[in-house]
């Protein structure tokens, strides 16, 4: 399982910082650009990240990862003009993807599937990302 697990790291050599996100970002924003592959190549592989961690904490299935990081993807570019460039881009991000997965999650507990995240206390939050 840890070879798995290491596997889907992602090498800190390859990660962009918050600056370089947010700059990508704002070039989407400032570009009207409809067709972002940039940025969804860079975002990609956190979101997966982000949901495979959910997958080895037994919250969503393997096979569920790449809609899951599809659908923030979508919902990220969706609200791309709300985006705030003085909130951290990670952080904005992952709170997307924290979402999606809350939705998600109690669309399954509609159709009887236990929802642990949404029954867990609610973390404080950056009063901007209140806003997502």
């Amino acid at each position: 399982m840890t070879e798995r697990y290491g596997d889907s790291c992602l090498c800190s050599a390859d990660r962009l910082g918050n600056d370089e996100l947010r700059a990508l970002m704002i070039d989407l924003i400032g570009s009207g650009n409809s067709t972002p592959t940039q940025l969804l190549a860079t975002v990609k592989p956190l979101l997966m990240a982000f949901y495979e961690g959910q997958v080895q904490a037994g919250r969503v299935r393997r096979e569920e990862v790449e809609g899951l990081a599809q659908q923030a993807f979508a919902s990220l570019y969706q609200r791309r003009s709300s985006y705030d460039p003085n909130v951290p881009f990670r952080a904005w991000l992952i709170e997307i993807a924290r979402c999606t997965l809350l939705h998600y999650l109690r669309n399954q507990k509609d159709n009887g599937v236990t929802d642990t995240v949404a029954e867990s206390p609610r973390l404080d939050r950056h009063a901007a990302l209140s806003a997502i």
